[in-house]
């Protein structure tokens, strides 16, 4: 028998009705998350798993859709970006061994979002934009495990958003597997959640729109324009 688990509206529990009828109690607003599990076990796990991480800041963004934020003097800013280059690549086509992509990201401290503290960024040929975006979270959070201070991750991108704050712990409670069918890049998500962990309780995460408002989401777009430009 299926096992339901509701969370974030007033049926939040674990159901083994049939979904024609728990489906009615996910129809609400707020909408809440829910997921459908084979075993009882899994659906604890997953719903003790969500109720655990439901106040954590790391478990959820922010939207700064005017790139627009308040800034804490007591926090890092750490602006990531990642992005490739299909040259001559029709629309839907595969990543060509000649095209390049790289990853980028800016630190700033506190109220200061004009003059980062360090820049780093990285090219490469062949690798997908989505790569080049995971791979720039995950130096991220490289730098933020070498400090103790709390960290905020601003990004352009929601796929990384999404999956980092909400996806990957779906797929880590099925045992690093989707119902759709296979992850995505899914040794860099691996290491991304293990990153995580350590720092969970001082992480946060913004999105910003891309190209636009951000002073320090147009230099990361800027870096890894420029490391492109340089690969040879």
């Amino acid at each position: 028998m299926k096992t339901y688990a509701i969370i974030g509206n007033q049926y939040e529990g674990l159901y083994t009705k049939p979904w024609s009828i728990v489906q009615k109690y996910t129809q609400t607003k707020p909408a809440p998350r829910y997921k459908g599990f084979t075993t009882a076990t899994e659906a604890k796990t997953w719903f003790e798993e969500q109720k655990a991480g439901q106040d954590l800041s790391s478990r959820q963004y922010t939207i700064a859709y005017d790139g627009q934020f308040e800034t804490n003097p007591e926090k890092y800013y750490l602006f990531t970006d990642g992005g490739s280059r299909n040259t001559g690549n029709v629309s839907g086509g595969h990543v060509k061994a000649t095209d390049k992509a790289a990853w980028a990201l800016a630190i700033y401290q506190g109220n200061d979002l004009k003059n980062p503290l360090f820049k780093d960024a990285g090219a490469f040929f062949g690798r997908t934009n989505n790569e080049m975006e995971i791979l720039a979270l995950i130096h991220g959070l490289q730098q933020a495990q070498k400090t103790a201070i709390p960290v905020v991750i601003v990004s352009d991108s929601k796929y990384v958003l999404d999956t980092a704050t909400n996806w990957m712990y779906n797929w880590k409670v099925a045992g690093w597997k989707k119902s759709s069918g296979q992850i995505a890049n899914l040794e860099l998500w691996q290491q991304v959640d293990q990153l995580i962990q350590p720092i969970a309780q001082r992480l946060e995460f913004i999105w910003v729109k891309g190209h636009a408002t951000s002073a320090g989401n147009v230099l990361v777009d800027q870096l890894l324009n420029d490391a492109m430009d340089q690969l040879q």
